[in-house]
This record gives C-alpha cells, sequence and structure tokens, in this order.
C-alpha cells in the first residue's frame, strides 16, 4: 500500500521467503552448532595426540568457513533483501523497534567474521592453547548472534505485552524465547554432527573414518532427543490463539506435520545405524542423504512454527498483504486502489474495459505475498479451481474470519468482485449455469358447478431442496409431503374426513400414495420424488390427487404440483459441476469437497466413511440437540461469506423457482420476510446461542440496521415470519417486511393455521408458502384456474360458490377476504 509492488506469478512471494530463510538458517544453525564440534574435536585431537584426527579438524574448518561465512553470509544478505521487497513494512518494524539489536547483532557478525577467519588460517601460526581460545570465541560470537536474532524471530510470532508496552526488552524477550532459544540451540549440535558426517565420510582411512561417524553420531542423536523434546516444549507454549491456528485451523500444517512426524524416526535410526550398526559403511552419499534428511525435518518444523503466524508477518502488528493492523482499520469499506500510492491512475475507478487489469493489482497486494500462479508453491490456480466466480467472490468475503490463516480482504465489494474475477480467469472457468427450465404445459382438471365435492390439495413445503446423487449426502430421510381437505359442497359446507380416502399419483410413477387422515385434513407421508423427466427437468412435477368412496368411485380430483429441485448452489463453491449436465442434480464431486471441508474444519471422519459407502445424513448430527440445527449451522456458517449481499446472498445457494408466490409480483424477494443473511443468521444462532459454536459465529456477523439485542431469537421451522405481521387484521399489507416477528411456536406457522371458523386451512384457499395464489409460476396455478376460471386464492373477488351454493355476504372465513 506505502511501497512499490514487485510483480510476482510463477513464483510467489511465499516460494522465495521459504527457499532462502529455509537454506540460509539451516546454514546459520550449523554455524553455531559447528563452531562448537571445532573446537570440542581440536581439543580431542590434542587429548589423544591424533595427528590424523587433527588433520581432519583442519579440513573441516575449511569446509566449514566456506559454507557458514561464503553461503551463509550470502544467503543473509539475500533474505534481507527478499524481505525488504515483499515485506517492506514488516522489515521496516523489525529495523525501527530492534535498531539496538541489529547493531548488537552485527557486533557479533563482525566477531565471528574475525575469530573464524583467525581460526582457519592461524592453525600453524598460533599455540594450541590460543588457537582454541580462538575458537572458543568464534562459538562465543556465534552463540550470542543466535540468542539476538532468537529474540527477534521469537517476536514475530508471540510478540506479547511488546504489543502494549512497546518496550524492547519485552519485544526480546518475549513468551517463545527461551523455549525457542532451546530448540535452536539443540538443532544446531545436531546439524553439526549431520554436517560432520558428510566430511568424515571422504576419510579413507577406515579406523579413523568409524571412530568419527560414530563421534558424529552422538551429536546428531543427541541434538535430536533435545530438538523433539524443545520443539514440544516450543509448540506447548504457544498462545492460544497462535497454538489453534497451527494444530486445528491452518489444513496446509497437515502435510508438513506428516513431513516432521516421518523424518524424525528416520534421522534416529540412520543416526543409530550410522554410528553404531555400519559406521565403515557410511560415505558420502549416505551422508548427504542424511543432510537432506534433516533439511526437511528442520524445515517443516518451521513450517508448522510459521502456520501460527498467519495472517501476520509480524503478530498484531503487520499482515502478509503488508499492511498494519492499523492502516486496516482505516480502510474498512474504503477502495484499496484509491489508497495505495503506487497504483496507476487509470485502475483508480474500475471499469469493464480494465476489470481484470485492475483485479491483478488486488491480486498482487493482497495474494502474491503468499500465492504463485501456476508455480510450486501455494499455486492460487488448483486451490480456486472448483469455485465459480460468484463462489470466489463469497469465499473473498469470509477470508480472515472464519479461516483466520488468511487477511481480511480490504477493499470495496467492486473490488473485491474484480479480484474474484481476475483468479476465476487464471483457471479453468467452469461455470455450473444451467439452461432456464422449459415449462410443460399442464391443463387443469375440469370443474363441474354441480359437483357434490370440493378437493383441495397442496404441498407442505413452498420447495423442497433434495440431493441426488446416488444419496451419498442427505438433509433429511423424508421427501415431499402434501395436504388435502375434501369439502362437502353445501349452504354451509362440511369438512368431510370419513368413509373416504385420499390417494394422490404422482406423473409418470406407477406407486400411488394413500393420505392418512388427521384432525380435519389428509397428509401424505412423505413422497421420494425428482424433478427429471423424459422431457428434462421439472423442477415442479404435477401430481393427480383424487378423493374415493368406499365403492372406488372418484368424488373429485384435482392437480398439484410438487416443488423440489436438485439445484442447490453448492457447486458455486464447492466445484462438481452437475450430476446431469443439461438438468442439473447434485454431483459426487461437490459431496465430496463439502464432507472433505466439514473433516477439515471440524475433525470428522465423512471421507472415510464415504469410503466404506456410507451415507452422510446431514440431519444426523445437525438435529438442534448437541449439534446446532442443520438450517441454524448453514446459515450461520456461510453468513460469514455472504454478507453485503441482500437478496443475492439467498440466491447463492437456492435456486430461482424457491420463491413462486404473489409477493414476487408485488417486488417482494426472500429478505422482506427473513431478514437479510445476516440477520437471518444471527436469529436463528440466538436461538441456539447457549453453544459455544452459536456464540462464535455470532462474534463474526455484523447485523444490518438492527443491534444485535433488537434481533429476536428463533428456532428454525418452528418460527417462521408471521403473515400478519404486515397483513394487520387480514387487511392489505402495512409493511413490506416481516422480519424479526416471528411466529410463537408450530401451530402459528402458516402451514397449520386455519380459518376463524377453526375448519378451513389457510393453505387449502392460499396454497403452499413461497408460491401463494396468484403464483408466477402457472404449474402453481392449477387449482384455482380449475375451480375459479383464474389464479386468485380459492374464494377472492365473489368466488365463494366454489364451496358454497350461493355468494356470502360477510368474511366467513377472515376479515378482508374481498368478497366484493
Amino acid at each position: 500500500m506505502e511501497y512499490p509492488i514487485w510483480h510476482l506469478t510463477t513464483f510467489g512471494g511465499g516460494f522465495w521467503i521459504a527457499l532462502i530463510a529455509t537454506l540460509h538458517v539451516f546454514v546459520a544453525q550449523f554455524a553455531v552448532g559447528g563452531g562448537l564440534f571445532l573446537v570440542v574435536t581440536e581439543k580431542l585431537a590434542y587429548s589423544t595426540g591424533s595427528s590424523e584426527l587433527l588433520d581432519y579438524v583442519k579440513k573441516h574448518s575449511k569446509f566449514f568457513l566456506l559454507l557458514t561465512m561464503v553461503f551463509g553470509g550470502g544467503s543473509g544478505v539475500a533474505l534481507w533483501f527478499i524481505m525488504a521487497l515483499l515485506s517492506p513494512q514488516g522489515t521496516l518494524v523489525l529495523v525501527r523497534e530492534f535498531l539496538f539489536a541489529w547493531a548488537t547483532e552485527w557486533v557479533w557478525f563482525v566477531g565471528e567474521i574475525v575469530a573464524l577467519l583467525i581460526y582457519y588460517y592461524y592453525w600453524e601460526k598460533m599455540n594450541r592453547r590460543d588457537h582454541l581460545i580462538i575458537g572458543w570465541f568464534y562459538f562465543l560470537f556465534a552463540f550470542l548472534s543466535l540468542l539476538t536474532i532468537n529474540g527477534v524471530v521469537s517476536f514475530m510470532l508471540t510478540p506479547g505485552v511488546w504489543q502494549e508496552t512497546r518496550n524492547f526488552w519485552d519485544a526480546i524477550f518475549n513468551p517463545t524465547f527461551w523455549p525457542a532459544l532451546f530448540f535452536r540451540t539443540a538443532l544446531c549440535g545436531m546439524l553439526a554432527g549431520l554436517f560432520g558426517f558428510v566430511t568424515a565420510a571422504r576419510i579413507k582411512e577406515r579406523s579413523l573414518r568409524c571412530m568419527l561417524v560414530r563421534f558424529c553420531g552422538i551429536w546428531t542423536l543427541t541434538g535430536l532427543i533435545l530438538t523433539v523434546l524443545s520443539g514440544y516444549w516450543y509448540l506447548n507454549s504457544l498462545p492460544a490463539e497462535q497454538a489453534m491456528l497451527v494444530v486445528h485451523k491452518s489444513h496446509r500444517v497437515a502435510f508438513f506435520i506428516q513431513i516432521f512426524k516421518y523424518t524424525t524416526p528416520v534421522i534416529l535410526i540412520g543416526g543409530l545405524f550410522m554410528a553404531v550398526c555400519a559406521p565403515r559403511r557410511v560415505n558420502f552419499s549416505s551422508a548427504m542423504v542424511m543432510l537432506v534428511v534433516a533439511l526437511l525435518f528442520y524445515g517443516s518444523f518451521e513450517f508448522i512454527r510459521e502456520a501460527g503466524r498467519k495472517p501476520f508477518v509480524i503478530w498484531g502488528e503487520v499482515y502478509s498483504t503488508n499492511i498494519t493492523v492499523e492502516q486496516a482499520e482505516e480502510l474498512k469499506g474504503k477502495s484499496i486502489l484509491q489508497n495505495s500510492k503506487w497504483v496507476p491512475q487509470d485502475l483508480r475507478e474500475i471499469s469493464p474495459e480494465n476489470r481484470l487489469r485492475a483485479g491483478s493489482w488486488l491480486y498482487q497486494m493482497q495474494c502474491a505475498p503468499c500465492h504463485a500462479v501456476n508455480g510450486p508453491m501455494n499455486d492460487i490456480v488448483p486451490r480456486t479451481s472448483k469455485y465459480t466466480a460468484a463462489g470466489l467472490d463469497a469465499f473473498i468475503s469470509g477470508m480472515g474470519k472464519l479461516n483466520r490463516y488468511m487477511p481480511e480482504f480490504l477493499g470495496t465489494a467492486q473490488e473485491r468482485s474484480a479480484l474474484a474475477d481476475y483468479i476465476y480467469s487464471l483457471g479453468p472457468q467452469k461455470d455450473p449455469a444451467l439452461p432456464a427450465t422449459e415449462e410443460s404445459e399442464l391443463t387443469a382438471a375440469s370443474f363441474d358447478p354441480k359437483q357434490e365435492y370440493v378437493l383441495m390439495a397442496w404441498p407442505l413445503e413452498g420447495l423442497r431442496l433434495i440431493i441426488d446423487k446416488d444419496r451419498t449426502m442427505t438433509i433429511s430421510d423424508k421427501g415431499s409431503i402434501v395436504r388435502a381437505q375434501l369439502i362437502l359442497r353445501g349452504d354451509s359446507p362440511e369438512i368431510v374426513t370419513d368413509d373416504v380416502k385420499i390417494v394422490c399419483k404422482p406423473q409418470g410413477m406407477d406407486e400411488t400414495f394413500e393420505l392418512s387422515p388427521e384432525d380435519g385434513y389428509f397428509q401424505s407421508a412423505p413422497i421420494e420424488i425428482l424433478p427429471y423427466t423424459m422431457e428434462g427437468y421439472q423442477p415442479l412435477p404435477p401430481l393427480e390427487v383424487q378423493a374415493v368412496d368406499a365403492d372406488g368411485n372418484v368424488l373429485a380430483a384435482t392437480t398439484i404440483v410438487l416443488p423440489v429441485s436438485t439445484r442447490p448452489g453448492c457447486n458455486k463453491c464447492h466445484g462438481g459441476g452437475w450430476n446431469f449436465p443439461e438438468q442439473g442434480g447434485f454431483s459426487a464431486q461437490t459431496a465430496a469437497d463439502i464432507v472433505a471441508v466439514h473433516d477439515r474444519d471440524n475433525n470428522t471422519d465423512f471421507r472415510k466413511r464415504l469410503k466404506n459407502s456410507e451415507v452422510i445424513d446431514c440431519m444426523g448430527c445437525h438435529d438442534g440437540e448437541m449439534q446446532l440445527n442443520l438450517s441454524t449451522a448453514l446459515h450461520g456458517f456461510h453468513a460469514v461469506y455472504l454478507s453485503g449481499r441482500s437478496n443475492d446472498a439467498c440466491m447463492s445457494c437456492h435456486p430461482q423457482e424457491s420463491l413462486r408466490g404473489v409477493h414476487v409480483d408485488a417486488g417482494m424477494e426472500c429478505v422482506n420476510c427473513h431478514g437479510v443473511m445476516e440477520n437471518h443468521a444471527l436469529a436463528l444462532l440466538k436461538g441456539e446461542e447457549q453453544k459455544p459454536v452459536a456464540t462464535r459465529l455470532m462474534k463474526l456477523i455484523t447485523p444490518v440496521e438492527f443491534s444485535l439485542d433488537e434481533i429476536h431469537a428463533r428456532q428454525p421451522h418452528d418460527q417462521q415470519p408471521d403473515c400478519l405481521t404486515c397483513h394487520v387484521e387480514f387487511g392489505a399489507p402495512e409493511s413490506d417486511s416481516a422480519f424479526n416477528e416471528w411466529t410463537a411456536d408450530k401451530a402459528g406457522l402458516f402451514r397449520n393455521r386455519r380459518d376463524e371458523m377453526d375448519a378451513v386451512m389457510c393453505a387449502a384457499c392460499h396454497n403452499a408458502p413461497h408460491a401463494v395464489f396468484p403464483a408466477t409460476d402457472e404449474r402453481d396455478n392449477l387449482r384455482p384456474l380449475q375451480y375459479m376460471g383464474e389464479a386468485q386464492p380459492i374464494g377472492a373477488a365473489g368466488t365463494c360458490t366454489v364451496c358454497h351454493e350461493d355468494e356470502m355476504g360477510y368474511p366467513a372465513h377472515h376479515p378482508g377476504m374481498g368478497l366484493e
């Protein structure tokens, strides 16, 4: 933001830092342990009177000088250079806060150089005692350098109380200073032994080689044991938040934990084998293999440790995006393109023409410090290949909230969308969009004004989302439910439930379902049906419903539709396309990614269970008892990623056919009744706020136009927006928002309500929720078209004769029926 940007693609910033820092520190720590190794081995040569061992020390000192001073010094300069390029803000903080420490470290470093040069060049020019003293001075300076730099490096992960005091000594002696110092000191000893193997393996005299291999083995094994123990201490001394990132939340660490677990026994067994079992068989190749394994061992630990620092370069002070925490607070809600000094003027305002270029600059500012493009490390292309552009936009919204190892995106919604489009353009650009559904022509059943009975039938739900891919996942084991009321027409119509049966048959299916009599109505068992026909996708498959007497005579019949959809928008973020490319359907790949994310974030074993052909029933756990209710969990989790999108948030997951009723023509959307995604989720989470996960999610969601205290808790499925919030006393709507006024319980739900005579159910005349007459889809309107010839609520506008012999002069069912 304040500094020029180094544009990186194939080799992102994370690659260069990892490569240079790992190699440099690996050699630098050998420089400490190797210095002690030299002086101890030299002392051993004098005490044993072995000229051969002394010759080895002289040769090893040359190797040591070239590796530590030439390569170590050069890579140290390279590390500072790359740090200044990739994280100038973080480098500035380190230089400013540790100026005295760096000056002191340079004194130690100069002491190292002078001592090592004297040590190497004065083998034949100094007496033994003075030469050993110079060796001990080198080790002292090297260890003091390690001590000083350890304070800076450990500070970057755990600054501790420095963030309040800004005291130099609080920064140096931070919470992990001592465990980190012990860990690195032990590692120095282990590396001294491993590098000693390399030079010892080249000795031709067998007995000396065997003795030195055993000697190096003692250094290696002792150092390894102390390294593992102190490393355990180091990780356990991390503050809770950093430890959580290492152990639980940064899934990238799992790979490096495996490397650390496997390389540890390799070094242990290899060291024992080389030093005890077969020292004569040790050669240069085997020594180099052990050194490479040690590099993997050390590198994996550093990656594990560094994971605890995400999303910061300096914890709590500077983000990995080179933006300070203070700057981030100031930038929230503002344009980062307009507030960055080095962005070209023509990109400060995003247009269709410069959209991708602006996205590429946003990528360089907020992604490139860690991610590469088609590169060897942290490649953003495969990591985002499952997303659509809309899915990426949602994912970027949630960065730094649930998954804390990445910083939050800074910029406007338009800039976030441009970044998503740019990243999407880098990948395969798979879009699971489907062609519009072609409506099938259905004819309403005929109605004889003289017939004795009228059959009212409707689906219980406005829309049912189902997962159809071989049932690898289910959101319930139920199907669609049909309700019906049979009315005996007359001057005083009657609800009939005795001596009749109601049956229904989905078109295209051979099976017939019988509805069971309930309290004044009939209800079917769940009907499993998919929205596919020979002609294509049919989200509203028709259903023939009949009332039959004891003799098998059809008393009345009607046609309704079962609103089902296999087009949830999960694949926008979870990939996989569609099970049927031209129709929809939940793909196995989408299901697999969902369970993989669930396993990663919640330590479950769903992937393993899928491989064992088990079916993952989401509601088996998310029943509202121990775990969050499924609706609460889904909305609470995804609200973090879909904030600030109003009704678009609903349409990201729910298919377009979710809302088809009269409210659509009135210009209303999901949010008018349920509230925007943030408020909708918070109401559900407040209903289960006694559960820790609900409290944690609530902290990540900011309510819109309400305070959190003003949002009323509700239980999913049992409490819904109340129609009478807007339609006060059943009159014309007085408001266009029913949010935050919930029904008291299940009895108050629209689907369970009846008229003022407690006889006719509301849905019998108005249809299912989300498809209230007159619906926008004519397939929902088959019943009113059958009985009245027009799409209106049954009995509206003077059509009481559907059930009554004569027109009614008063609103018998509820006020405001519109009898005129």
